[in-house]
């Protein structure tokens, strides 16, 4: 959540006659990450004779208007019993500590809202044009661009191109019509279920300020966590993040992973970053690191186009 936002605390008495009848205060906390107390109350329960195995003792939403980082939700008696529910985590984002992007973004495709969000954080943006550049550019895609040849005509020419969401490849039947490889592979869903899989993110920029080189953190990355990976393809340049299921069908897949084209780079996500932009600053922060890493090198003239270019976008399936 963002720093001023509201979270929803709720706490629930599991006492299964676990205490016998009376008035038992409980001490509720929400402490920050150098344990500062962000939130207090005492609430007092009754636990009558015949009372039900679960009893509420709190519903309430608050404000958290505290820095950055790791919240803990805390309930425990001030005397007659103990509580051993542990402790629920939640993460506040402040806005002035994502860093700054100044690169001038090109939105390749009609996304009026993803143009306004981006305008509104001050990130200078304009719309991807069929128009010769003088530089390289980093290219933002969230919706199917207008030329396909012509994005990737830039690519390799130096142009680095961030793709925010799969769909923008399909092509007629083909969920990957339009990805830059011979071995296109496929879109594969590893479900979250009860056999799930187990995602994974490395320590990279794409990932830097948040937890990475590991197994990632569902109370932290749950919201923007698919089902959706890219399986099969040539090999990535650099694989950044994936999911691995060992525990049902043996399958694995990628979510973010750079390729090279020519003297470009571009950037395949299956990340949820462009549907939780509005509402989860995981997101914001990821795109933010994406399009940062992406303009190493943006400015400079392009690269010569070579002569079999034609050639190669046919090997490709255009």
């Amino acid at each position: 959540m963002y720093r001023g936002g509201r979270v929803k605390l709720e706490a629930v008495l599991a006492n299964e006659d676990a205490l016998p009848p009376g008035e038992y205060p409980v001490r509720l906390q929400v402490v920050g990450p150098q344990n500062q107390r962000v939130f207090e109350k005492t609430v007092n329960v009754n636990i009558a004779k015949d009372a039900p195995f679960a009893v509420p003792i709190l519903g309430e939403d608050i404000v958290i208007d505290a820095p950055s980082g790791r919240y803990r939700f805390l309930a425990s008696f001030e005397r007659g019993g103990a509580a051993t529910g542990g402790e629920t985590v939640f993460h506040v984002a402040d806005p002035a500590d994502i860093p700054a992007l100044k690169t001038e973004i090109v939105l390749a495709g009609e996304d009026a809202d993803l143009m306004k969000w981006l305008s509104d954080r001050g990130i200078r943006c304009r719309q991807f044009a069929a128009a010769e550049r003088a530089e390289r550019e980093v290219i933002l895609v969230s919706k199917k661009p207008p030329a396909f040849e012509e994005l990737w005509r830039r690519v390799e020419q130096g142009a680095a191109a961030v793709f925010l969401t799969p769909e923008v490849f399909q092509k007629g039947d083909q969920p990957l019509g339009w990805l830059p490889l011979q071995n296109k592979g496929s879109l594969t869903k590893l479900m979250g279920w009860l056999y799930h899989k187990d995602e994974w993110a490395k320590a990279h920029p794409v990932f830097d300020g948040l937890p990475s080189g590991g197994l990632m953190d569902y109370a932290f990355y749950r919201e923007i966590i698919p089902d959706a990976v890219f399986t099969g393809q040539d090999a990535p340049a650099r694989a950044i993040a994936g999911a691995n299921n060992a525990s049902f069908d043996y399958s694995s897949g990628l979510m973010v992973a750079e390729y090279r084209l020519g003297a470009g780079r571009f950037y395949l996500n299956t990340l949820l970053i462009r549907e939780r932009l509005r509402s989860d600053p995981v997101a914001e922060r990821l795109l933010r690191n994406l399009l940062r890493h992406a303009a190493r090198g943006v400015g400079r003239p392009p690269a010569e186009l070579p002569a079999d270019f034609d050639q190669q976008l046919k090997a490709f399936g255009y």
